[in-house]
C-alpha cells in the first residue's frame, strides 16, 4: 500500500456528506408536503427516518472515502472487507443507528445533533478499520489515538460542528432576507454541520492509519 494525504479521503468525505444531508433535506421537505395532514409523521421522521437516514450518511461517507481516510492510496478494495455474502455492513450500519438512537436518551444530546453526527462518524471509521487492520493482520494496532489526541478529538466534536451549523445558518437566513425564503438557512446550517464532521472523522482515520506501516 502506497502513503496518501488524508485530505483526498476528507475532500470524498465532504463530498458525500454534503450532497448527503441536502438530500436528506429535500426528502423531508417533500415528505412533510404530502403527509402534512398525518399526526404521526414528525415522530416518525424524527425517531426512526431521519436517525436511520443520517446513520446511513455517515456509513456511505466512510466508505466512499475510504482508503484515503486512512492515509492510504491503494489498499484491499471495501468489497473485500465487506463481501456481499457477509452481514458486516447490516451490522455497521445497525451498530451506527443504535449509537444514533441511544446516544440522545442515555447522554441527553438531544440539542447536539453536530455531536450527534462526530461520534457516529468515528464510531463508523473505528469499526472499517478493525476490519482493515484485521484482514491485514495487524494485530497490535489499537483505537485508542491516546491521550492528547483523544481530549483534541473530543473539543473538536463538542465545538467545530455546532459552532460551523450556526455560522452556516446564519449565512443563509440573510441571503433567505436577501433573495427569498428558499430555506437556505436550514441547508447551509445542516451542510456546513457536516462539512466540519468530515474534518475530525478524517483525523481520527488518519491516526488509526498511521499505525499500520506498510
Amino acid at each position: 500500500m502506497l502513503p496518501l494525504s488524508p485530505a483526498t479521503g476528507m475532500f470524498h468525505l465532504m463530498l458525500v456528506l454534503v450532497l448527503g444531508v441536502a438530500m436528506e433535506l429535500w426528502l423531508e421537505t417533500r415528505l412533510v408536503r404530502l403527509l402534512q395532514t398525518n399526526p404521526a409523521f414528525p415522530w416518525l421522521w424524527q425517531t426512526l427516518c431521519a436517525p436511520l437516514l443520517r446513520s446511513a450518511l455517515m456509513v456511505g461517507g466512510v466508505l466512499f472515502a475510504y482508503p484515503a481516510l486512512f492515509g492510504f492510496r491503494t489498499a484491499p478494495p471495501i468489497t473485500t472487507l465487506l463481501p456481499a455474502n457477509s452481514a458486516r455492513f447490516g451490522t455497521l450500519l445497525a451498530l451506527v443507528f443504535l449509537a444514533r438512537f441511544i446516544a440522545p436518551r442515555v447522554l441527553r444530546l438531544q440539542g447536539r445533533p453536530g455531536l450527534l453526527d462526530a461520534m457516529q462518524g468515528l464510531l463508523a471509521v473505528a469499526v472499517i478499520f478493525t476490519w482493515f487492520a484485521d484482514y491485514l493482520g495487524a494485530v497490535s494496532v489499537s483505537l485508542w489515538p491516546g491521550i492528547a489526541a483523544s481530549v483534541a478529538l473530543v473539543g473538536l466534536c463538542m465545538v467545530m460542528p455546532s459552532l460551523a451549523a450556526g455560522l452556516g445558518h446564519d449565512f443563509g437566513a440573510r441571503c433567505d432576507l436577501r433573495w427569498a425564503t428558499l430555506g437556505l438557512d436550514q441547508l447551509f446550517g445542516k451542510a456546513m454541520g457536516m462539512v466540519a464532521v468530515a474534518p475530525i472523522m478524517t483525523f481520527y482515520g488518519y491516526l488509526l492509519g498511521l499505525q499500520i506501516g506498510i
